[in-house]
């Protein structure tokens, strides 16, 4: 659902993300809007890995943080590129990456 979120986040206007990344100004105002929002971003999976029996990561914090990150990142760079991706495939490959990551002995 996660993975789901973020990429419909992204299919309105693949080249306006395109844009936004090479071109967009960065005030301070809004780097602290940005990181306010992803810490809020970062709580539900947070809290989903804390209850999930399957989650077997020590430092849950820390894998909230790089799943989040991995997630926006990969879907946002992958949707904004020319050429576009399929995002059935994306996402399916990408819940199969983090559900592994997440699974492994610690």
């Amino acid at each position: 659902m996660f993975v789901r979120t973020v990429t419909d986040k992204h299919l309105d206007d693949p080249q306006l993300l395109r844009i936004m990344i090479e071109q967009a100004p960065r005030s301070g105002e809004l780097l602290e809007r940005v990181t306010r929002q992803e810490w809020e971003i970062i709580g539900d999976p947070r809290d989903l890995f804390g209850r999930h029996p399957e989650v077997r990561v020590q430092d849950k914090d820390t894998a909230a943080r790089l799943v989040a990150s991995a997630v926006e990142l990969s879907v946002h760079q992958l949707i904004a590129a020319p050429g576009s991706i399929d995002t059935t495939r994306l996402e399916n490959e990408l819940v199969a990456m983090l559900t592994s990551y997440l699974r492994a002995a610690a």
